[in-house]
């Protein structure tokens, strides 16, 4: 009798210790094992151009994924032996229903795998009849469940992609790197491109948590009912100063041509009314699986459609940094409007060296006025040398040439302004470096910029001189229904007096307007508009075309720069496709007027 009461004694004080001592600890982990949190995602907030037309919204959509700890306790009750080996079964099947590869499956698995609740998103944008077959084999695919989810969906067709960007998942890496303050999670996505990326913060809310009550295996069972779910709080929304008629306009004007930018701005501002780039960018391919080939096909395409053109490509700017060096020359007393230099012949010969001008002929003798009306490069190869390269890289700079404009997108390029310093690494120290501005005169050499420093950069010659940093986001909207608008912001100022604007502005209304002017297929009848045409050497091709324009003249509203690659004269390819985007814009909607399409372009 003594023994059964010492062993009594033992059950008791067992017992007392796991339901009095640990009974709340043993409570919390059963409470665990029947409840289990279910992350509820947050829809992103909408974009949508200035007009209040969407551009990218949400829809609903299947996303399949598998929770480990439900599968592992599944497999474990069937006496399966080892974890890799029990998953073929299951990866074979689901690769079956959700029609991928194995091996990807099985790597994406074993990867993200924990002995945790944390789903792992298998395959999202799942059709219904894929889901109708996973419910179908329920009891031989444990672990694996579906949820209805917010997906993203883009305006098509389009070119607005580039600006827009696009969302992709976030792989395990990127997700423990993230700062937890943020609400990052296995499965969900973040922007990786365009403002998608650059707001992401604000566009991607906060996701909210159900709870689920399970049984011992795992199954489902319903919601429960004694918590309330943590409902998601939406993005902000984004209305853009994009302008989606006048972006249709500039998509259709380059439809001939297969690769090109173009920027369209209110220079009084710096809100950016058009952006394109093509080829275009489909942001709705990156929503649902890529698959690998799909993916090598884009990164391989020799046209690099995931180049933002306007802001990451750098071309020389040809003839329209004749502007900068007559600027130049105005200011700094060297010239007037009406000084002549040696006449054009159609060349110019420097030491050793012969530098020819775009007209073979020749353009005779001309003053400032006529030679920046013509683009003659015989004149500014003269000019350049006047002034010397260390001034000309000076008021480059000061120009904001060769800096980022800070736009609110990602990964703007900043071009490039060779220096003295630069030519003397390159080539070491030596007089004959001098007539290296000979070139950068007229925009050719290593000066590199991107079509929207172009934008800004006429933005301030057009006006009286200042300078905006451009932007695309006019107003946020908070998911309270709460509005910040963006203010203008200025860069600072060009280096040069109203007089010095003046005569280049009377200068750029002759571009378009005089009859021997390079950019007459820019004109538009009944509105003064001016601009300057450029024709880019490309080494790896043919030439490309440029054209900046704005308008109307006595009161700018608008500033375009176009940019076709391997297309050949600015004046005859760039032009009118600026003219076609101008006259949209300042026409507000009238019929458009093809104009005389027998004047043939130049330079």
């Amino acid at each position: 009798m003594g023994f059964w009461g010492i062993i009594i004694l033992l059950l008791l004080g067992r017992l007392f210790f796991l339901q009095v001592v640990r009974g709340a600890h043993y409570s919390r982990i059963s409470e665990e094992n029947r409840i289990q949190p279910w992350t509820l995602p947050a829809p992103r907030g909408k974009i949508m151009d200035r007009n209040g037309k969407i551009i990218a919204q949400n829809r609903p959509s299947y996303s399949v994924s598998l929770i480990p700890y439900e599968a592992s306790e599944v497999l474990s009750e069937r006496k399966s032996l080892q974890r890799k080996r029990d998953l073929a079964p299951l990866v074979e099947r689901l690769a079956s229903c959700l029609k991928t590869e194995e091996s990807s499956l099985k790597k994406k698995i074993e990867s993200n795998w924990s002995k945790g609740y944390q789903p792992i998103r298998l395959k999202k944008d799942v059709d219904f009849n894929t889901i109708c077959m996973i419910e179908e084999q329920n009891e031989d695919l444990p672990g694996v469940i579906y949820q209805v989810e917010p997906t993203r969906k883009y305006l098509t067709p389009g070119w607005v992609g580039h600006v827009v960007g696009y969302v992709n998942e976030l792989t395990r890496e990127e997700l423990f790197s993230k700062s937890s303050e943020r609400s990052f999670r296995l499965g969900g996505v973040i922007g990786r491109k365009g403002l998608e990326k650059q707001y992401d913060d604000l566009l991607r809310g906060k996701d909210g948590v159900t709870f689920l009550e399970v049984t011992a295996q795992g199954k489902i069972l319903g919601a429960l009912e004694e918590r309330k779910p943590d409902l998601p709080q939406s993005g902000s929304d984004l209305k853009l100063t994009i302008d989606l008629d006048l972006q249709a306009v500039a998509e259709s004007a380059l439809t001939n041509y297969k690769s090109a930018a173009v920027v369209a701005l209110d220079p009084r501002n710096g809100e950016i009314l058009a952006l394109v780039s093509k080829p275009g960018l489909d942001a709705n391919l990156f929503v649902g699986a890529m698959s690998f080939e799909e993916w090598n096909s884009i990164l391989e395409n020799p046209l690099h459609p995931l180049l933002t053109r306007p802001i990451q490509a750098t071309y020389p700017p040809g003839s329209i940094l004749k502007l900068l060096t007559a600027a130049i020359a105005l200011e700094t007393k060297m010239i007037n409007k009406n000084t002549y230099l040696s006449p054009c012949g159609g060349s110019f010969r420097f030491g050793r060296k012969t530098f020819r001008c775009w007209r073979p002929e020749g353009h005779g003798r001309l003053n400032l006025m006529e030679a920046i009306i013509q683009s003659c490069d015989i004149y500014f190869y003269q000019l350049g040398l006047k002034m010397g390269l260390e001034r000309w890289t000076r008021y480059a700079r000061l120009c904001g040439l060769g800096l980022r404009t800070g736009v609110d997108l990602p990964d703007e390029a900043k071009g490039f302004v060779p220096d003295l310093d630069y030519y003397q690494k390159k080539h070491g120290k030596a007089n004959w470096v001098k007539n290296l501005v000979i070139n950068l005169a007229i925009g050719q050499g290593e000066i590199l910029v991107t079509p929207l420093q172009m934008a800004v950069f006429l933005g301030g010659l057009s006006t009286d001189g200042t300078l905006y940093k451009p932007f695309l986001v006019k107003e946020i909207i908070d998911p309270d229904g709460k509005v910040v608008l963006t203010q203008p912001q200025r860069l600072g100022s060009l280096p040069f007096s109203p007089s010095t604007l003046k005569v280049l502005q009377q200068a750029m209304i002759g571009v378009v307007n005089d009859p021997h002017g390079t950019g007459v297929l820019a004109q538009i009848p009944g509105i003064t508009v001016g601009g300057k045409t450029g024709t880019a050497q490309n080494p790896h091709g043919q030439d490309h075309a440029w054209f900046v324009g704005y308008g109307p003249a006595s009161d700018p509203q608008m500033v375009v720069a176009v940019l076709i690659e391997n297309a050949g004269h600015g004046g005859t390819y760039a032009a009118p496709v600026a003219k076609r985007i101008m006259e949209k814009y300042l026409r507000k909607g009238e019929a458009q007027i093809t104009g005389d399409q027998s004047l043939i372009g130049t330079h």
